[in-house]
């Protein structure tokens, strides 16, 4: 009979572990044997996938009897004899084992829940049939090999073995431990922050596979007090993960702004007429049609390249943010002053507000500062803070004065208040921080992110023109019944933006296995349209009777307006699947022709029906604008997938 022996390793001290472990094999006779060693050091790809490579190596070689090991047990209390004794009983078996000062004897799997845990009550009998074996030393016969597979690698840590001996229990095998023989697991992973974390994720993977109807309806209602239980867990995984901590904050901080600036909106229009709701959305769309020349890929630069040369390009890239905010400033000044010269008004509040860009300077650094040191939340405080009392103050200020030119006055008080602040952080992080001019570096920076300077940009244009064309052909009253509107599309789409970033990431590193691509597609397509559909189905029909408990009479239009613009959610959620795709195929030129055309379509329908149809227009073409978006954004997705895959 020829033995496969298979391990994993994944530190370097492990090495000695697993020539230790190799001398007991050789000392239990077996005549003819082979040790598999799959080396994880420098990529860790999971047990699973360790017992697999190291499977499928012994299969080659007629491996009759395989044994799963880890480099942290001693078998030195076992025999060629008990080993032969137990493949005579069952297919999958194992022996007693000493573990963290307990002496366990198999596992069981609990009814209710199919959770995993270890049998401490020594059994009456030599041999005891278990649910599963210890990973740690399991022994497994061809034929179970040969009937139900491999080890299913999606695990990654832990529950897989319970996993494959419930699939071969299922294919009729047995499975058992000898409870008269003992090993002794050392458990070096006991001490493990993150084996909390994977015993958590997999039991729930492992459960909703297995789990019968009458199952999942108990562990719903138990809800609960599972997440009781797991308080403790993701405390300790939230405090010891800085990726965690510093991903949740700043999602966290971003849901609070928009709740923050959402119930300012309602205020707002509580408070103000259309007219004067609609220069206050002119002037905040005119400056966010700059916005993305203020950053000009500073952000993105700042966080890829400055932690390997951090103390010599600081200065730099802290400077070209404020040359390039100071010529956006009077940019932005001088534009008004083009565009709205008849209205003093309006170009006074745009300067007013145009203060954002100069605090941009600063917040922007202290958040690349506080990112390469992995403390976003630092800036994701500031900035929950700052959002707060923005809110708070203009709701104040507008309840003693109902005038937009106090809500601007306090917008430049707050935003002078907000740059000073982000200073002083900043130079207390940067020791020696000062203004310079280094050309060549900036060259660098500037030809590394020019293409989403233009795709946001355009983004930005493509979503703010319908505002600028209603005012030029109608006026500010059409732009605030027709804005208040929208505002609660702009609410929905934080489902998109929370989207793109948890997918992204996951993208990029599956991009090329096509086959779980196209499933990550495909579910994640269902899922968005699903959500997308209700939403637009409740809203339709819910809108009526909520929406008048929030916009006035002279905002009656723009309860139409939200009902028809909801429709394009939808294609919104949708097409952020195939947005991601020509990002993480590095196509954001097909990106930036994409919002091109979409900007032409949108200019020239908003052009001919805005002065028969108003605001109606607009929302009617917002979804026209998201459906053939989405015809264009899925053809050129379609098409690199196919192309990929016939060169590969």
């Amino acid at each position: 009979m020829k033995v496969i022996f298979v391990t994993n390793i994944y530190k370097e001290e492990e090495k000695k572990e697993v020539n230790r472990v190799s001398k007991e094999i050789k000392a239990l006779g077996f005549d003819d044997y082979k040790i598999y060693v799959n080396d994880g050091i420098k990529n860790n790809r999971g047990y699973a996938y360790g017992v697999n490579q190291g499977i499928k190596k012994g299969l080659e070689e007629d491996g009759e009897l395989f044994v799963v090991f880890n480099a942290d047990i001693s078998i030195s209390g076992l025999t060629k004899k008990v080993i032969i004794e137990g493949l005579k009983k069952y297919n999958i078996f194992g022996f007693t084992v000493n573990q963290c000062s307990k002496t366990y004897y198999g596992g069981e799997i609990d009814r209710w829940r199919l959770s995993g845990g270890m049998i401490e009550q020594k059994p009456k009998k030599r041999y005891q049939s278990a649910d599963f074996v210890s990973g740690s030393l399991m022994f497994i016969k061809r034929a179970v090999v040969e009937r139900i597979g491999f080890w299913d690698e999606s695990y990654f840590f832990y529950y897989d073995e319970t996993d494959y001996c419930l699939r071969a229990k299922k294919a009729g095998f047995k499975i058992g431990i000898d409870s008269q023989s003992c090993y002794q697991h050392f458990e070096l992973s006991e001490n493990n922050p993150r084996k909390g974390y994977f015993l958590a994720k997999n039991r729930w993977r492992f459960f909703w596979r297995n789990s019968n109807n009458i199952q999942k309806i108990y562990e719903i209602v138990r809800l609960p007090k599972t997440a009781i239980e797991y308080l403790p867990l993701l405390k300790n995984v939230f405090l010891q993960s800085r990726f965690i901590t510093n991903f949740f904050s700043l999602n966290l901080s971003s849901i609070l702004n928009k709740f923050f600036h959402f119930f300012l909106f309602i205020f707002l229009v509580k408070n103000l007429s259309p007219e004067k709701y609609g220069i206050y959305t002119i002037v905040w769309a005119f400056i966010a049609l700059f916005n993305p020349f203020v950053d000009l890929g500073t952000t993105t630069y700042g966080l890829v390249y400055l932690p390997k040369n951090r103390e010599k390009m600081i200065n730099t890239l802290i400077s070209l943010r404020f040359f390039i905010a100071t010529l956006v400033f009077l940019m932005v000044n001088l534009s008004a002053f083009l565009f709205f010269k008849s209205q003093k008004e309006i170009i006074l509040y745009i300067f007013l507000t145009s203060m954002t860009i100069i605090s941009g300077i600063w917040s922007g650094s202290y958040l690349i500062i506080n990112s390469i040191k992995e403390k976003i939340i630092n800036s994701s405080i500031v900035s929950l803070i700052f959002n707060f009392l923005f809110v708070a103050l203009i709701i104040i200020g507008l309840l003693i004065k109902k005038s937009l030119l106090t809500i601007f006055l306090i917008i430049f008080c707050l935003f002078i208040f907000y740059t000073l602040i982000n200073f002083i952080l900043v130079k207390n992080e940067v020791a020696k921080l000062r203004i310079c001019v280094d050309l060549v570096n900036w060259k660098k920076v500037i030809s590394k992110s020019y293409l989403f300077i233009l795709i946001g940009f355009l983004s930005g244009f493509y979503f703010k023109i319908d505002v600028f064309l209603l005012k030029f052909l109608k006026s500010e009253r059409e732009v605030g019944i027709y804005n208040s509107g929208y505002k609660f599309l702009d609410a929905f789409m934080l489902l998109a933006a929370s989207y793109n970033i948890t997918v992204l990431p996951i993208m990029s590193r599956i991009k090329k296995d096509l086959n779980l691509l196209r499933r990550k597609i495909f579910k994640d397509f269902l899922m968005l349209a699903f959500v997308g559909v209700s939403i637009v189905i409740a809203f339709y029909f819910l809108a009526p009777m909520l929406l008048p408990l929030i916009l006035k009479k002279t905002y009656s239009g723009g309860i139409i307006t939200a009902r028809i613009v909801t429709f394009s959610l939808p294609f919104i959620l949708v097409s952020s699947i195939f947005y991601n795709i020509l990002y993480v195929f590095d196509l954001a030129r097909t990106v930036i022709f994409i919002l091109l055309i979409q900007s032409i379509i949108n200019i020239i329908l908003n052009l001919i029906y805005i002065p028969t149809y108003s605001y109606i227009a607009s929302a009617y073409i917002t979804v026209i604008s998201e459906v053939i978006n989405f015809a264009l954004i899925w053809y050129f997705a379609r098409k690199k997938l196919m192309s990929y895959e016939n060169r590969h």
